[in-house]
């Protein structure tokens, strides 16, 4: 957590005019080799979610250009992620943070970058300077970027594309393909070429079923409860209390529910404790299992609970049906993207109130506290039995 505020403080406080001063040296009115593209190189350094949400973008990428070889720049942080794309064809794991142990390392790795030469760079960042840096030491005939309100990386790109808060990030991700001539028809993307995947092999859903036979699930209705959102989104967390009445309340509905609680290793101190309070119906996977085999488990699973994280988006790719809890970010930017997937968020007059990275609109973000147990148990009944509310609309409205 510690390392994470030093770099953002740096990324901003010194990447800025850095960015600014190179960019006065090095920018230049570049064409654009759209008739001999051998090699692209894409810059996207975190995180798990927005990694899932860039596989739609790197998917048509590959198609439009079938024998380009795409070279992804990831970090430790979503390499888990990229590592599983097909679409991809190298990757880079950019380790962060060494530089700020030496800048030597960022020398030796600009050094070992510049060996090969790339025809366009696509810089995915929304607002991390270190990208823009990266990109103004690259050997490239072309690079394409954000440009977002208040953080001047965009100065370094050819071509500039206006990062939306009102589009879905899926959306803004295509965007980006713009300049290369990969533009949606009548100004709107199609929603199903835009739907994510996620690439699980038949050994993971081996373990599933193993899984699934060895709790004795095959006749259960399962759900997944997912409380944590990492390391750095405790203000997006909604409250444990709640996931135990809801979980509780859910059981003594229907003896035939079993919680599946998913979750890293950090986010054991909240699936531990509502593990024990639900431990007569849950299952505790969290620090268990890695990504592709939670992923596998949750594909089985009936629908999942969580806030806006990763594994909101993981669930998407999967085809589980979300039930996305939303306080200080925005669903229109953020949610599920799929049409299926229920949104509840906070009446709070303030929310959603993040854009960009972790800048909260306030030190103590206290949204999540009105979304209620009440509600979100309404919607996940609604979402198992349907039928049962169609009944009720239809005494309604006679």
């Amino acid at each position: 957590m510690r390392r994470k505020k030093i770099f953002r403080f740096f990324d901003r406080y010194l990447g800025i005019p850095l960015v600014l001063f190179l960019a006065l040296f090095t920018r230049r009115k570049r064409r654009l080799p759209i008739e001999d593209i051998q090699n692209i190189l894409f810059i996207k350094l975190a995180a798990i979610g927005d990694g899932i949400l860039l596989i739609p973008t790197l998917r048509k990428l590959k198609n439009s250009f079938p024998n380009a070889k795409i070279t992804f720049m990831c970090s430790d942080i979503n390499l888990s992620v990229i590592q599983k794309i097909p679409y991809v064809d190298r990757i880079i794991n950019c380790r962060v943070y060494d530089f700020l142990k030496n800048p030597v390392n960022f020398y030796r790795f600009v050094k070992e970058l510049r060996k090969t030469k790339y025809e366009v760079v696509i810089d995915a960042g929304q607002w991390e300077r270190i990208n823009s840096l990266i990109t103004i030491f690259t050997r490239r005939d072309y690079s394409i970027g954000f440009r977002t309100k208040g953080q001047w990386k965009h100065v370094v790109n050819d071509a500039v594309i206006a990062h939306s808060r009102t589009k879905h990030e899926v959306e803004n991700f295509m965007d980006l393909m713009i300049p290369l001539g990969i533009v949606p028809v009548s100004g709107e993307y199609d929603f199903d070429e835009l739907q994510l995947e996620f690439f699980l092999k038949p050994e993971h859903r081996k373990f599933r079923d193993e899984f699934w036979k060895e709790h004795n699930l095959e006749d259960k209705t399962v759900i997944c409860f997912h409380p944590g959102c990492g390391e750095n989104g405790r203000p997006r967390e909604w409250a444990l209390e709640n996931y135990i009445n809801t979980g509780k309340r859910l059981h003594d509905s229907d003896k035939n529910i079993v919680i599946i609680i998913t979750g890293t290793n950090f986010e054991k101190y909240l699936c531990d404790p509502l593990h024990e309070a639900l431990k007569d119906f849950s299952i505790n996977t969290a620090g268990h299992f890695t990504l592709e085999q939670s992923a596998a488990l949750v594909e089985r699973a009936k629908l999942m609970l969580c806030s806006n994280t990763g594994i909101l988006h993981v669930s998407t790719c999967v085809g589980t049906r979300t039930i996305g809890l939303h306080g200080p970010t925005n669903p229109v930017k953020w949610g599920a993207y799929n049409k299926k997937a229920v949104t509840i968020q906070s009446s709070k007059y303030c929310s959603p109130c993040l854009y960009l990275g972790h800048d909260y609109g306030c030190n103590m973000p206290t949204c999540m506290k009105e979304i209620t147990s009440d509600e979100v148990y309404m919607e996940i009944r609604k979402a198992l039995k349907p039928e049962l509310f169609l009944n009720i609309l239809q005494v309604q409205e006679s």
